[in-house]
């Protein structure tokens, strides 16, 4: 009988040993493995230098779920909190939510783009090509310039894209710019659609 009852016990002790975990609470919330409750202070997540978003370094490999603060500037990552997704990290939210409102402005002839320019719609007669000038600071890795020309000129785009054989905005074709950060080349440009 002593024997059965020692078994019970070590049967019921490990039900309740898969019970959640509350810091600063006696009633951790039922649907959490860890609950932080707090007033006056926050959460310290691990800081870690990142080398990139699609090396695990200096992970040994991507882990989904993981969250980790990243204190370097380097490749394609800054500082920030980011989560792995299971192949690369991503850069939490953070910052106001983006706005519906594109930035547009019409030209007809040399223009030099501002970082919030979104769509510029060239007007553009036969003659010298205008030139298009890009920004090169102040400028998020990612963001989009859709450049569309109408009339009998090509537009000239500076600094060149990265693209050797797609330097120009051709009439007729759409075309979009993308800021890669890139020192050499910082615009890469996919145009005809």
């Amino acid at each position: 009988m002593k024997k059965n009852a020692i078994i019970l016990g070590a049967i019921l002790a490990s039900a309740f040993s898969f019970a959640q975990v509350g810091i600063n609470t006696t009633t951790p919330n039922p649907d959490a493995a860890l609950d932080v409750v707090s007033t006056n202070k926050g959460i310290l997540n691990t800081r870690i230098a990142l080398s990139s978003t699609t090396s695990p370094s200096p992970l040994s490999a991507h882990v989904a779920g993981m969250m980790v603060y990243n204190t370097a500037t380097v490749s394609d990552v800054t500082p920030g909190l980011y989560y792995n997704d299971g192949s690369k990290w991503v850069k939490a939210g953070g910052g106001a939510a983006a706005s519906a409102t594109m930035n547009v402005t019409n030209q007809t002839g040399n223009y030099t783009a501002l970082p919030t320019d979104d769509i510029i719609l060239y007007t553009t007669a036969a003659g010298p090509n205008p030139v298009l000038t890009l920004p090169t600071t102040g400028v998020p890795v990612g963001k989009r310039i859709y450049v569309s020309v109408l009339g009998a000129a090509s537009v000239e785009i500076s600094p060149l894209p990265r693209e050797t054989a797609n330097q120009l905005c051709y009439p007729g074709q759409g075309n979009i710019l993308i800021y890669t950060g890139n020192a050499a080349s910082p615009w890469s440009l996919i145009s005809g659609y």
